[in-house]
């Protein structure tokens, strides 16, 4: 299967199978995706945390988490002036996947010491921001674009191996609001959500309307110049 008919398949999953895939195949995903995704000055500010099937009590903390975050945001929103109402509090369905799956994925921003050849250009002047806790904010934008290049790598090599894969970016990036609730694997903000099983049923099969899932247009999105 080339790539093209490979990303294809990637649909967001609304209901994962009780069936778990083998954590052999997660991990080697894993070391495929760590080996192959670029980073800027060989530091890969991030940091991927894991949560596998006996880790439940987390994963509903994370949803709770990103369901808040939904209201909150709509009723920020409203207050704004905005937006005129809310969806009062309905629960969003497409965010099962975050508390129901065999294996949840967060990453998290994570300063990194700077290897051998960087403390020479260190030493020599160069300054290099993602060893710095006081830095995150400003190299927040390279670790959410890294991360991005990470799940894309990783999508890849686990449909290749038949698994699912699905995304959240709703959630508060306050890191203490995830400490206050229990959450206390990570020491910094986070950035992104990713679930991984195989697939019972996809978002794509309960929408009927063909507009629903409209993207812009290609000529929208590029322009040669």
């Amino acid at each position: 299967m080339n790539t093209f008919d490979l990303l294809h398949k990637r649909k967001h999953v609304r209901k994962y199978k009780d069936e778990i895939p083998d954590k052999k195949l997660i991990d080697e995903a894993l070391r495929q995706t760590w080996k192959t995704t670029p980073t800027k000055n060989s530091a890969m500010p991030y940091k991927v945390f894991v949560f596998g099937p006996d880790h439940k009590k987390e994963k509903e903390l994370v949803h709770e988490m990103a369901y808040n975050c939904h209201v909150t945001s709509e009723k920020i929103a409203v207050k704004k002036g905005l937006s005129t109402k809310t969806e009062e509090g309905v629960p969003n369905i497409h965010y099962e996947h975050i508390k129901n799956n065999p294996y949840l994925i967060c990453i998290h921003a994570q300063p990194r010491q700077p290897n051998k050849h960087y403390k020479e250009r260190i030493r020599r002047g160069m300054f290099f921001d993602q060893m710095h806790e006081s830095q995150i904010d400003n190299f927040i934008d390279t670790s959410a674009v890294e991360v991005g290049l990470f799940l894309q790598n990783l999508t890849s090599y686990v449909l290749e191996k038949g698994i699912d894969i699905s995304y959240t970016s709703c959630f508060n990036r306050n890191w203490n609001e995830w400490k206050n609730i229990g959450l206390k694997h990570a020491k910094y903000r986070p950035i992104m959500l990713a679930s991984l099983g195989y697939a019972e049923k996809y978002r794509f099969e309960e929408e009927a309307d063909t507009e629903y899932w409209k993207k812009p247009e290609y000529e929208e999105m590029i322009e040669w110049v």
